[in-house]
């Protein structure tokens, strides 16, 4: 009897062990905010990131980014190019489909490759990137780079990221946006950013495992049509106060 309850024991730690999700977690630490980003990537290249201690989140599924915001308890879910479209449909078109192309349209940035780096335990090519600043084209701003193949989801669901602080941005930054998201697709095209002038760094990339049900949708993504009418309604109340 004892031994049918040691097997049944080992039988459900594997069936525990095997609901688990294996993959990378990568942690920054933006020096400046004393803030932690978090970035879980999944072995199929599906990926969560989102702020140390906070509830909101982004999850890239299928090559998909959607935003999840977390409001007493409860998850709203959007897919970012959704969100784009509903702005262009709110608004004089800004994106005009510029997440659903395959290729970006081309940036204005002059990029210089440099000498090897580390960060977080990875190696990489530090690039100085000019023409970020518009007032001082000539700035270059240094972009340790990495090439490993792990980070690659990394990179990914990072530039999404950026891209997913940027859209919300629109009414305000109008033109800008389009160009700020093609000049993030140049940087990381060259691979996934590990240290950006010291200020934004890798400080550690290992192995993981994590529940079943972590990169899977909270809720069902609101439509274009909803996230339009939600728009409006605040920017009734907007001009209301």
């Amino acid at each position: 009897m004892r031994r049918t309850l040691k097997l049944t024991a080992a039988a459900a730690l594997l069936l525990i062990t095997s609901a688990a999700q294996a993959g990378l977690r990568a942690i920054y630490i933006d020096v400046r905010q004393s803030k932690q980003l978090q970035i879980d990537v999944h072995d199929n290249g599906d990926a969560r990131i989102a702020e140390v201690g906070t509830e909101d989140y982004g999850l890239l599924i299928g090559g998909e980014f959607y935003i999840v915001d977390v409001e007493g308890g409860k998850p709203t879910v959007a897919r970012l190019k959704d969100v784009a479209t509903a702005i262009d449909q709110v608004l004089p078109p800004i994106f005009k489909g510029l997440l659903d192309k395959v290729q970006m349209p081309p940036s204005k940035l002059r990029v210089e490759a440099g000498e090897a780096g580390e960060a977080g335990g990875r190696e990489g090519r530090v690039y100085h990137v000019r023409g970020l600043d518009s007032s001082d084209p000539n700035k270059a701003t240094d972009y340790l780079i990495s090439r490993d193949a792990d980070l690659k989801p990394v990179g990914a669901v990072l530039e999404q990221f950026m891209n997913a602080s940027l859209v919300p941005a629109a009414p305000l930054i109008g033109d800008m946006a389009p160009a700020l998201i093609a000049e993030t697709h140049t940087i990381f095209a060259l691979g996934t950013p590990i240290d950006v002038g010291g200020r934004f760094r890798l400080n550690l990339a290992g192995k993981a495992a994590f529940p079943g049900a972590y990169f899977r949708l909270p809720a069902q993504p609101q439509t274009v049509a909803q996230l339009v009418a939600a728009m409006k309604l605040s920017m009734v109340k907007t001009e209301e106060k």
